[in-house]
């Protein structure tokens, strides 16, 4: 039995990433610096071959796909999938605000829900469980092709919801997982094992341009 790749990428910066300001469903786009992470990206994963290719209707991630499936050099390119149950964490009244704000509006409650998000709701917003649910629903219809070889983009939130639904981590860690934008991590399968081959891998985003990052491989 071959062994099976899951790569999951964050989306490129967007102005809101770069003043730490919360985005959760609002749709912010990518910025500039947000498309030359996307093209270098698209550079590192241009011959992997995807063969089943997802992410989310939020334009920072659907743009950040859209370039990376434009530069991969199969001749056949698979369809892009919009699955809305990949999006991000609604962050409900903290959206549009900065972490700073945050803390400064929400102290403790803000604080308990970085030690576990699984504790706490932020207010008029989505528990994390009910992330985990609508999350490991999407991943069981995305394993269920015999694809060996998967790409997703989607947002930090529900990577790390994908982890807890894929490997076991615990909720409590998933906010002390530095996830960059544009990094990419790897799930490999054997049989009904999930294992993490690799994680925020950002090699492609250290170079100087796009050939460079070509050059780079995936972790084996």
């Amino acid at each position: 039995m071959q062994i099976r790749r899951l790569i999951l990428a964050r989306h490129g910066q967007t102005e809101w990433n770069s003043v730490t300001r919360y985005q959760g469903k609002t749709d912010v786009p990518l910025n500039e610096l947000g498309r030359l992470q996307a093209a270098r990206l698209a550079a590192r994963l241009s011959d992997w071959e995807p063969e089943l290719f997802f992410t989310t209707p939020l334009s920072r991630a659907r743009e950040t796909a859209e370039i990376v499936r434009a530069g991969l050099l199969m001749e056949e390119k698979p369809s892009l999938n919009i699955l809305g149950d990949l999006s991000e964490i609604d962050f409900g009244d903290w959206e549009g605000q900065t972490i700073t704000e945050i803390e400064a509006a929400y102290g403790e409650l803000f604080r308990e829900w970085r030690e576990d998000p699984s504790r706490v709701v932020p207010p008029g917003g989505e528990s994390f469980p009910q992330v985990l649910d609508r999350v490991g629903r999407v991943f069981k219809v995305i394993l269920a092709s015999p694809a060996e070889r998967i790409l997703v983009v989607g947002h930090g939130g529900t990577i790390r919801a994908a982890l807890v639904c894929l490997l076991g981590v615990p909720s409590s860690l998933v906010w002390r997982m530095r996830m960059d934008n544009c990094s990419i991590l790897g799930i490999d399968f054997w049989k009904d094992r999930a294992m993490l081959a690799f994680f925020n891998d950002t090699a492609h985003l250290l170079v100087e341009g796009e050939e460079e990052a070509s050059r780079l491989p995936i972790p084996d």
